[in-house]
C-alpha cells in the first residue's frame, strides 16, 4: 500500500516538474523594448559579401500593421526590405528571445562567460498569466520558479524463457514491461505576490514524511518601500496548506511541528486567532536534564531482577554473601579467587579457545544437603575443593571421564550410574571461552561472576576457579593449563544446565535445585551506563492492596518496630552516613557503595542479602525480621524458588515491592534527545517555566539529536532543565488527527490574555488495542496572561546600595497559566461500553489436530479387563488395514 502511494505521488510530482519546464512559452518575460530599436546582426552569412558594419532595422507601419525589417550600412539602406505581419513578426521575436535565452543560461553553466554566477540563477524564465482574475486573487500575473534536482526516466522490455519440460510451453516465456524512475527534486515557486510553494520530493527517501509541499497564501498587502507589508486590517493574515506547524507560547501545553494538513490566522482588530486541522506525523517526547546531564527515571518490580546472567560460583559463596557484607563497605571474607576460565555453549561457531567439557553440577559442593545427585558421597576436605565429595576420583588424566564415549563408563566405575545428562551433568562439544573483563567479571571476594550478555534458552555455563584461603590454593574444576590437552575433555564446575529446574524429585523428597539457587536474584538492571553517585535517587516502596498506594514502609505491619522503619533501612541498604561511614540508621538515602551495592559502569544493583525480599524478611519460619504471623503477604518467597516468568504470571499478588528513582548520565555531547535528525524548530528547552534562547543558552545538533547547555551560569547552578522534542514516527499504524485553535487578544503592550483548546484522536488500527499502546482521543484547553511593564523606581532604590551604580531600566513582568487535560478513547476499542486493551489475544497459540494428517494420530493401548477386545498384535503396528481389535476390523 505504502508503495502504491509513493508511485501515484511520484507520477504527479514528474509532471508537475515537467510542466514548469515546459510551461507555456509564449508568456514568458520579453523585453518589450520599441520597434524601432536598432537590432546588430551576427557577421554569418552564407555566400555575398558581408560588412560588420551593416545594421538592421525594424519600423512598424501603422497603415498597413506590418513589420518592416531594414537593413543599410551608415545613412544607407542596403538588401531590399523583408515585410512581417504582426503575428508573424511576435513568433519571430519569440524564438529569437528564446535563442538568445538559452545561449546565455548555457554559457553561464559552462562558465565561459562573465558574471555567470549571476547568469546561473533563475534558470527558468518569468510566466506571465493574461488573466485580470488570475491577477486579482494573486496579486500580479507574475509566475516565478525555481527548480533544482533531476529526474530519471527508465524504459525497458524484459523477455525470459524457461527450458523448464514440467510447465506447459505458454508458460515457459514471459514479456513484461520494466518501468523505473528516479526524481530528487525541489521547486521554490512565487505565484503572484501571495502564494509561494515549496516542494521538496525524493523517490529514494525512506519514508513519506521526509517528501515536503507547503502553500502559503498571504492577504493583499500595501507596498512599503522595498518589501511588502500585509494589510492589518485584513482578516485573512495568513493561510498554509501542507506542512504545517503549530507553535505556542504556553508552557504547559505543547504545540505540533510536524503536521500535514491547513493552518489559518485570523485577525479581529486586537484578537489573533490562529486554527489548524490536520494529521499528526510525529511524537512528542521529554527529556529531564540537571547541570548539562540527563535525569533517567526507572521503575521496577521486585521480580524484574537481572536473570541469567550472574552467578555463584559455588554454595558456600552463596551461603556465606550475607555474612560477608553484613558490615560493608568492609567485606568479610577470607577468601581471594585469582583465576577463573568461563565455558559457553558455542552457539556462534567460533573456532579458537575451544574444548570439549565435561560439567558436572556437584563437584567441588562439600554441604550434602546442596547435592543434587545423592549417589555423590564423601564429604570431606575443603569447601569448596576437588577434594570436596568422591567426584574428584573422576579427575584421573587418563580416565574415561577424557572421552566423550566413555563419559557414562566413568560414572558407572564410581557407582555414579544414576547420573542423568541435563540435570547432573552436561556435556559440549567445542564450548567457547570466555574473556575477563571482556565477556564477564568476577568479584573475588564475594564469588560471583557477571556476564555481560543474557543467556539464552538452553545454554550452558561452567567455571573452573582457583581461589586461596589462610595461604592454601584450591581448585574447583579443571583449568585449561593445567596439563589436560585436547581433544581430552575438561571437567568443569555446572552453575547452569541446559534444562532449567526449580525443583528436584529424588531419594530426599522434593526439595529445591541446588543448581537453581547458584543463580543471583537479588541484582537489577536499570538500563544506564556511567552511572555516578551525583544525582543518584533510589527508593524502595510497597505497594499496599488495601490502600492502593506505595509507601516506603509496610505501614500495616504487625511485627513490633516495623511499620515505622523505611524500607531502604530494613532492607539493609541505607546503613552509611554521607561519607559512606557506618552510623545509626543511616542518612536515608541509598548506600552508593561502588563494587558492593553497584556497578556503576553496567548500571547495576546489588542488594546484601540473597534474598531481600524472601529468607532476609522471613522470621516466621526462619530467622528474619517479620515475625507476626499477619506479615505473611509481606514475604515474597515464591521469587526465590520459581522462575521469573512463573512468578510474574502467577504470584502477582505478592509482587508488590517497587524500586523506583533516577540517574543522571551525561554524555559527550551533551543531552541525548533519544532520536536523529530531528526536525529544526521541535526543540524546546526550558527550566523553571521559563524558555530558553537557542544560541546563547544552548545549541542543538539536529542530525545527532542531542542538546548542549553552554550558558554557564545554568551548568553550575545545577538548575533541573526540561528538554521536549518532536521526532517522526515513522512505524505509528495509527492515524493521528490534531486539531487546535489559539486565541491572543493585546489589550495594551503591557497587558495580553490568550486561550488554547487542542484535540487529538488517534483512530486505532485494530479494535484489539495492545496493552501500553492504546490509542487516544484526549482535549487539553488552558488559558494564560502577560504583564510586563517597567519600574524606574526600582533603578534609583537599587543604586541606593553601596558599590553600585547602574543605568539599566527595571521592569516588572508576570506570567500565568492554567491547564486542564480531558482524557479519553475512541469509540473503536470499547468493548460493551468501555474503553478495553488487550494484554494478549492469544491468536496463533493453538495447534490444531486435524483428522487428515495420519503423522498426529497414534496407536493407543488396548483397554484392560475386556474380553471382547483382542491384544493389539505387535506385527501389525503401523498397517491400519491390518490390525483388528477382537472380531472387529
Amino acid at each position: 500500500m505504502l508503495r502504491n502511494v509513493r508511485n501515484s505521488y511520484s507520477i504527479y510530482f514528474f509532471l508537475l516538474f515537467l510542466f514548469t519546464v515546459i510551461f507555456v512559452r509564449a508568456q514568458e518575460d520579453t523585453s518589450k523594448e520599441d520597434d524601432s530599436t536598432p537590432y546588430q546582426f551576427n557577421a554569418t552569412q552564407k555566400g555575398g559579401l558581408f560588412l560588420n558594419d551593416s545594421e538592421s532595422e525594424v519600423i512598424y507601419d501603422p497603415t498597413t500593421g506590418q513589420y518592416i525589417f531594414m537593413e543599410k550600412i551608415g545613412d544607407y539602406y542596403i538588401k531590399r526590405p523583408i515585410y512581417m505581419t504582426a503575428k508573424e513578426y511576435a513568433a519571430y521575436r519569440l524564438q529569437r528571445d528564446m535563442i538568445s535565452y538559452y545561449k546565455e543560461k548555457t554559457s553561464a553553466i559552462d562558465g565561459k562567460k562573465k558574471g555567470s554566477k549571476d547568469a546561473k540563477k533563475n534558470l527558468l524564465p518569468t510566466y506571465y498569466i493574461n488573466n485580470k482574475f488570475f491577477t486579482t486573487i494573486f496579486g500580479s500575473n507574475e509566475i516565478n520558479v525555481n527548480a533544482q534536482g533531476n529526474v530519471m526516466v527508465k524504459f525497458g522490455f524484459l523477455y525470459q524463457k524457461s527450458e523448464n519440460p514440467q510447465i506447459s510451453e505458454k508458460q515457459r516465456t514471459s514479456r513484461t514491461f520494466d518501468f523505473d524512475q528516479q526524481i530528487s527534486a525541489s521547486i521554490n515557486a512565487m505565484v503572484g505576490t501571495r502564494l509561494k510553494v515549496d516542494i521538496n520530493y525524493d523517490t529514494k527517501s525512506t519514508f513519506d514524511f521526509q517528501n515536503l509541499i507547503k502553500l502559503e497564501f498571504n492577504p493583499p498587502g500595501i507596498p512599503n518601500l522595498d518589501n511588502i507589508k500585509y494589510g492589518e486590517d485584513s482578516i485573512l493574515q495568513k493561510l498554509e496548506i501542507g506542512n504545517v506547524s503549530m507553535p505556542l507560547q504556553s508552557s504547559l501545553i505543547k504545540g505540533a511541528q510536524n503536521l500535514l494538513g491547513v493552518k489559518t490566522k485570523l485577525k479581529f482588530g486586537a484578537t489573533e486567532i490562529t486554527l489548524v486541522g490536520a494529521k499528526q506525523q510525529s511524537q512528542t517526547r521529554s527529556v529531564a536534564a540537571e547541570g548539562g546531564a540527563t535525569i533517567h527515571e526507572f521503575e521496577l518490580k521486585a521480580s524484574d531482577y537481572d536473570k541469567d546472567k550472574h552467578f555463584f560460583l559455588a554454595q558456600r559463596f552463596r551461603k556465606d554473601y550475607d555474612r560477608a557484607l553484613n558490615r560493608f563497605p568492609l567485606i568479610n571474607s577470607s577468601v581471594n579467587i585469582t583465576r577463573v576460565e568461563v565455558w559457553i555453549t558455542n552457539r556462534t561457531n567460533v573456532t579458537e579457545n575451544v574444548r570439549n567439557i565435561i560439567a558436572i553440577a556437584d563437584i567441588g559442593e562439600r554441604d550434602a544437603t546442596k547435592i543434587v545427585n545423592t549417589s555423590v558421597s564423601g564429604f570431606t576436605g575443603q569447601d569448596p575443593s576437588n577434594e570436596a565429595n568422591s567426584l574428584g576420583n573422576l579427575l584421573t588424566i587418563n580416565g574415561d571421564i577424557r572421552q566423550l564415549q566413555t563419559i557414562s563408563s566413568a560414572f558407572n566405575s564410581f557407582g555414579l550410574s544414576n547420573f542423568n545428562q541435563g540435570s547432573d551433568y552436561s556435556v559440549l562439544e567445542n564450548a567457547k571461552k570466555l574473556k575477563l573483563n571482556t565477556d564477564f567479571t568476577l568479584h573475588p571476594q564475594l564469588g560471583y561472576i557477571s556476564l555481560n550478555a543474557t543467556l539464552a534458552e538452553s545454554e550452558v555455563l561452567a567455571v573452573a576457579y582457583e581461589y586461596t584461603e589462610n595461604g592454601q590454593v584450591y581448585t574447583v574444576g579443571e583449568l585449561s593449563d593445567n596439563g589436560i590437552i585436547a581433544p581430552a575433555n575438561l571437567v568443569l564446575k555446572l552453575l547452569r544446565p541446559e534444562i532449567i529446574s526449580t525443583e528436584l524429585n529424588d531419594g530426599l523428597g522434593v526439595r529445591a535445585n541446588p543448581v537453581w539457587d547458584l543463580m543471583m536474584k537479588n541484582v537489577y538492571d536499570l538500563r544506564s551506563f556511567q552511572m555516578n553517585p551525583d544525582g543518584f535517587r533510589l527508593e524502595i516502596l510497597y505497594e499496599d492492596s488495601t490502600t492502593g498506594v506505595a509507601l516506603n514502609t509496610l505501614q500495616n505491619a504487625q511485627t513490633t518496630n516495623i511499620n515505622n522503619t523505611s524500607l531502604l533501612s530494613l532492607l539493609q541498604v541505607d546503613r552509611l552516613d554521607s561519607a559512606n561511614n557506618a552510623g545509626d540508621g543511616g542518612d536515608g538515602f541509598f548506600d552508593y557503595v561502588e563494587g558492593i551495592t553497584v556497578n556503576s559502569q553496567k548500571g547495576l544493583i546489588f542488594f546484601p542479602t540473597i534474598e531481600p525480599f524472601g529468607e532476609f524478611l522471613d522470621g516466621i519460619e526462619e530467622s528474619g525480621l517479620l515475625t507476626d504471623a499477619a506479615d505473611e503477604k509481606y514475604i515474597f518467597r515464591e521469587m526465590y524458588g520459581l522462575t521469573q516468568s512463573d512468578v510474574q504470571n502467577n504470584h502477582q499478588s505478592k509482587d508488590k515491592y517497587l524500586l523506583k528513582g533516577y540517574y543522571k548520565s551525561k554524555g559527550q555531547n551533551g543531552i541525548p534527545l533519544g532520536a536523529s535528525n530531528v526536525p529544526r524548530g521541535s526543540v524546546v528547552v526550558t527550566t523553571g517555566g521559563r524558555s530558553l534562547v537557542e544560541g546563547s543558552d544552548y545549541i542543538v545538533d539536529y542530525a545527532m539529536g542531542s542538546v548542549q547547555i553552554i550558558n554557564p551560569s545554568l551548568i553550575s547552578s545545577k538548575a533541573p532543565i526540561q528538554v521536549s522534542v518532536e521526532t517522526n514516527n515513522a512505524f505509528s499504524t495509527q492515524n493521528r488527527t490534531f486539531y487546535g485553535i489559539d486565541v491572543q487578544h493585546k489589550f495594551s503592550e503591557k497587558f495580553s490574555l490568550g486561550a488554547t483548546f487542542l484535540k487529538l484522536n488517534e483512530k486505532p488500527f485494530t479494535q484489539k488495542a495492545q496493552f501500553g499502546a492504546e490509542p487516544v482521543n484526549n482535549s487539553i484547553a488552558g488559558i494564560n496572561l502577560t504583564y510586563t511593564t517597567g519600574v524606574p523606581k526600582l533603578t534609583k532604590w537599587v543604586n541606593y546600595l553601596p558599590n553600585i551604580d547602574t543605568d539599566a531600566p527595571s521592569n516588572f513582568s508576570i506570567r500565568a497559566e492554567a491547564a486542564y487535560l480531558m482524557p479519553n478513547s475512541p469509540k473503536g476499542i470499547e468493548l460493551n461500553g468501555e474503553a478495553a486493551s488487550y494484554l494478549d489475544d492469544f491468536e496463533g497459540s493453538q495447534t490444531p489436530l486435524t483428522i487428515d494428517t495420519p503423522s498426529q494420530w497414534k496407536f493407543a493401548s488396548t483397554p484392560t479387563g475386556d474380553p471382547d477386545l483382542d491384544l493389539l498384535d505387535t506385527n501389525t503396528i503401523g498397517q491400519p488395514d491390518n490390525f483388528k481389535y477382537g472380531n472387529r476390523r
